[in-house]
């Protein structure tokens, strides 16, 4: 088990991934080595399943620690050992792979389908971690516009313009992080047009 601080580059081109994580604690974002961010990662995830490919394909992965963590790592020979031997963690590995492959599918979709303030509240809706009870939730690391933008593939002023509008609809807070009224949201995507 690794215990890394929030900043942690896990892997990237220059040193990729030779092992497969499985993240315990904590956030991980997943980006591009155009850094396009990818994937915000929390307990209970996978990542760095490229490694178990030959030839690696396609472009590299950054795998950055956004909040303390607690990864732990398999190598590729234990991981297959463990696969073979351990049913539960076999379904677990690859249900979680088919989710992510699920979200980067829809992420597509909705990028040729979606306008952009509502890949941004779609995008809200995913990062809001998942609680029984109603009202406000806060996201659970710092996001920036920047970020926000990069992930949804527009400008950091139409996203800063976005927000203000998030806010004033009364959904959205961002005072020390972000705040999101799951229902203002829930009713806020009801009402924006589909297209």
């Amino acid at each position: 088990m690794l215990r890394l601080p929030a900043g942690t580059v896990l892997f990237n081109p220059d040193r990729p991934s030779r092992q497969v994580h499985r993240l315990k604690s904590g956030r991980v974002r997943l980006l591009s080595d155009s850094n396009a961010i990818l994937e915000h990662l929390g307990p209970g995830d996978f990542f760095g399943e490229r490694c178990l490919s030959k030839p690696r394909w396609g472009g590299q992965i950054v795998a950055l620690t956004l909040s303390p963590v607690e990864v732990s790592v398999l190598k590729k020979s234990d991981l297959l050992k463990r696969i073979g031997q351990d049913r539960r963690f076999a379904s677990a590995l690859l249900n979680n792979l088919a989710r992510r492959l699920q979200r980067y599918q829809k992420t597509v979709s909705d990028f040729v389908t979606e306008p952009a303030e509502r890949r941004l509240a779609l995008l809200l809706a995913r990062l809001t971690p998942s609680s029984r009870r109603s009202g406000w939730v806060r996201l659970p690391f710092r996001i920036t516009n920047a970020d926000l933008a990069k992930t949804i593939g527009t400008t950091r002023g139409r996203v800063s313009f976005f927000l203000n509008r998030f806010e004033q609809l009364g959904w959205l807070r961002r005072r020390e992080g972000f705040s999101i009224d799951r229902e203002g949201l829930s009713r806020f995507m009801e009402s924006s047009p589909e297209r």
